[in-house]
């Protein structure tokens, strides 16, 4: 088969008039470069996968667009594709479909939320690389197929890549999705990054690539138990009472990490969480999931002070490093109870917090 026959066999594709420039909203956080390390064969290969949802026409055009992408950003992302203005979850009835379809067009969008996502940009909702897709183009594709797909037939998508609708059952799920497939002989960070680069798979975390992504209110409940029974099993505190007077230390207020300082305040303690990236501060502070916020470690201690003196409870969010907090606290001798982090165990040499 070539090209014009499998393009005339398609039912679900994309327009084959070229979307208008891509605009970007200042302020709102990018994803870094991830670097490129690519064969030239390789480069072809990404090039390939990326065009392979673009009518024929427009390739001359955005051959090059997306090779420069792929060098200024390590990834292709299609950013043209990008639907302009603000995405966010709305009204289920606004969408076009059945119900269940339907839903599922609102999990992704709030996926992609300005105020949710951590690179919305990048269709990365959080942990750093956890993507809902991984391009545009992708994106576009999925949603036809949920404005269409029936009740009696199943979405398949592999890391992003929207396979087809296949005939099913009305018991059977609306949409099978997988993320992040490997042969086990490459399935390894360095060759990951490789596929990943050339469009092949797609890192979706847990929720980001299952577009079922509701920030850190969906790991309150967890963390608000842990904190809890830290206390009682290493503090001997007992059952019938809260962390009052505790100090509870941490690090990384990006992604879910909100759920730590609230579930210490509800846990009725003192949570002092420490972050290098301060946009994520703003975030954090301005969607309430941290009460206060500095930079500077003597007024930290303060509050520290005050509100174990108090017997309130408070979340507290220092601009810096860990370290440097965990030095101060130890040079001074104020005694924290308990310690934790919460960052990317899988980006773990990226300097990232998760």
């Amino acid at each position: 088969m070539n090209n014009v026959d499998i393009n005339n066999a398609m039912t679900i594709k994309l327009s084959d008039t070229l979307p208008p420039d891509p605009t970007f909203e200042p302020g709102i956080r990018r994803a870094p470069n991830r670097g490129l390390d690519l064969s030239k064969n390789e480069i072809v290969i990404a090039l390939k996968n990326a065009l392979r949802y673009i009518p024929e026409n427009l390739h001359e055009t955005l051959a090059p667009e997306f090779l420069n992408e792929l060098k200024t950003m390590g990834r292709i992302y299609g950013y043209r594709y990008r639907p302009q203005g603000k995405i966010y979850g709305k009204p289920v009835d606004e969408y076009k479909g059945i119900l269940p379809a339907r839903a599922l067009q609102v999990n992704i969008d709030n996926n992609l939320d300005f105020d949710v996502a951590l690179y919305p940009y990048e269709l990365t909702t959080y942990g750093e690389t956890g993507q809902l897709c991984q391009n545009w183009m992708q994106y576009r594709l999925i949603k036809k197929y949920l404005e269409v797909v029936k009740e009696d037939q199943t979405l398949v998508v592999s890391s992003g890549h929207p396979l087809g609708i296949f005939p099913s059952h009305e018991m059977a799920p609306r949409v099978i999705s997988t993320n992040g497939l490997m042969v086990g002989q490459w399935d390894n960070p360095e060759y990951f990054k490789k596929v990943t680069a050339m469009g092949v798979s797609n890192y979706g975390q847990m929720t980001a690539g299952g577009w079922m992504y509701i920030g850190p209110q969906g790991i309150v409940h967890g963390t608000y138990i842990t904190v809890l029974n830290a206390g009682r099993k290493y503090l001997g505190i007992d059952d019938d009472k809260d962390l009052k007077g505790i100090y509870f230390v941490s690090s990384g207020l990006g992604g879910m990490s909100g759920a730590q300082p609230k579930a210490m305040e509800i846990a009725g303690g003192i949570c002092v969480i420490a972050e290098v990236d301060y946009s994520r501060i703003k975030t954090r502070h301005e969607q309430g999931w941290v009460s206060k916020v500095s930079a500077d470690l003597e007024e930290v201690s303060q509050w520290m002070t005050e509100y174990k003196n108090s017997g309130k409870s408070v979340s507290i969010a220092y601009h810096g490093n860990i370290v440097d907090l965990l030095e101060y606290l130890d040079n001074h001798q104020i005694h924290v109870e308990l310690i934790s982090d919460q960052t990317s165990c899988h980006a773990v040499y990226e300097g990232v917090s998760g």
